[in-house]
């Protein structure tokens, strides 16, 4: 993703729906949830608190801005519609009740290009790496409807638990891991791994290539315990776990290393972050990856595993 275009676009599309609020019969003020993050979007405030109101992804509406050409005007008055329906539908909703630690998810974002968003956010936060993972309120309220805010430092000292203490409750207890979604790798592999392409029509191997996991929390989601017992079903050895963007994580078996000559796992994830600079889909959280070993349940970045087989 191009970010000096997607943050003048925020800029603009913000500027928009700004003026565009001042010309309707809504009464309360813009907030921009997650400011700067992956998970950055826009909502409203109404006067009235406790009162429902969806929240517009940033990163969705550029993408219809540079794929589909639409201006920035069209786009607000599609996100005052939107507003405009939530205020005349007046949904109640018990905000305390929803920001409670199992209706939290973990999402990825890159440490050096994020870290002065998630300070500004005063939002907690575990960097392992290169990628900073952060915490959002994901809470269904039914009819395909979510509760979606930033979880801030005061929160935790509400819930008088630590970052670490979160992190590992949320991996273990939260309720957002049930909309994970785990599918074979193998109809993507081919435009990431060079050799590869010469074994796709082998049936045996269709499994053997890996899997993508998503989620609400994109590539973050692989953190769960769940999935990750779902993966371990899945591949019983050791695996690697490359975040290809802040949307998804490409799971790939140790095994894998011999189904093509010179296979690096560096070069590959190398490779995948070069076609996401290159697209609008995202950009990449990490410049190396993960490796995670069932047996003992460590999870090393690919770099730290490296330094412990050689020891």
């Amino acid at each position: 993703m191009n970010l000096k275009l997607y943050k003048q676009f925020c800029s603009a599309y913000q500027q928009c729906v700004q003026a565009a609020l001042e010309d309707s019969h809504i009464r309360g003020n813009v907030r921009i949830v997650a400011k700067g993050l992956p998970t950055e979007g826009i909502t409203m405030s109404f006067e009235q608190k406790g009162r429902y109101c969806p929240v517009i992804s940033m990163r969705e509406a550029f993408l219809r801005a540079e794929m589909l050409n639409f201006w920035e005007e069209e786009l607000a008055d599609r996100a005052i519609e939107v507003f405009s329906a939530a205020q005349t539908e007046n949904l109640q909703i018990a905000v305390n009740q929803l920001e409670q630690p199992e209706n939290v998810g973990i999402y990825a974002a890159n440490h050096r290009l994020d870290l002065d968003a998630l300070k500004n956010n005063d939002m907690p936060y575990l960097v392992m790496g290169d990628v900073a993972f952060y915490y959002m309120f994901y809470a269904p309220l039914g009819d395909g409807r979510y509760y979606q805010t930033e979880v801030t430092n005061s929160h935790l000292k509400k819930w008088n638990m630590r970052k670490g203490e979160l992190h590992n409750f949320v991996r273990e207890h939260s309720l957002v891991s049930m909309e994970s979604r785990i599918y074979p790798l193998h109809d993507k592999i081919a435009n990431m791994i060079e050799g590869i392409p010469d074994i796709l029509n082998d049936g045996e191997a269709e499994d053997a290539l890996g899997y993508v996991v998503t989620g609400p929390g994109g590539a973050a989601t692989v953190l769960y315990w769940d999935v990750l017992g779902e993966l371990q079903q899945l591949m019983p050895d050791s695996f690697y776990i490359l975040p290809y963007t802040e949307r998804e994580a490409y799971v790939l078996p140790d095994t894998m290393g011999a189904l093509t000559p010179g296979f690096s796992i560096e070069e590959i994830h190398k490779n995948g972050n070069h076609q996401v600079r290159r697209s609008l889909s995202g950009y990449a959280v990490s410049s190396h990856g993960f490796h995670y070993s069932p047996s003992d349940g460590k999870l090393l970045t690919i770099r730290e595993r490296e330094k412990v087989m050689c020891e």
